[in-house]
């Protein structure tokens, strides 16, 4: 195994722990001023380590599934949620009984 994999193994997992403790994966540009990434690694480290951001995507997407099964996770929306509350309220009565 050369240095290079494993540098690129390293910076994959590093970098599905930031995107799950952002909940999203950044474009280089929000990754580049965002204040809260990871310490020393700057979009030009990945440039250099996978060769563009988009490969190192597929590499991190590929190596770290198990992490970034959160992210594809389809999360409840607000207005179904809403929706779900309005329908049990009116199967209620207003103290609660059935109708």
């Amino acid at each position: 195994m050369t240095i290079k994999s494993k540098r690129k193994r390293a910076l994959a997992v590093k970098m599905a722990d930031y995107f799950v403790e952002r909940g999203s994966i950044p474009s280089r540009r929000e990754f580049s001023v965002d204040p809260l990434r990871p310490k020393l690694i700057k979009s030009s480290t990945i440039k250099r380590i996978f060769g563009s951001w988009s490969s190192m995507e597929a590499y991190t997407k590929t190596f770290c599934v198990d992490k970034l099964a959160i992210l594809t996770q389809k999360k409840p929306n607000a207005l179904e949620k809403l929706k779900a509350k309005t329908a049990q309220a009116e199967t209620e009565g207003a103290n609660g009984e059935s109708i």
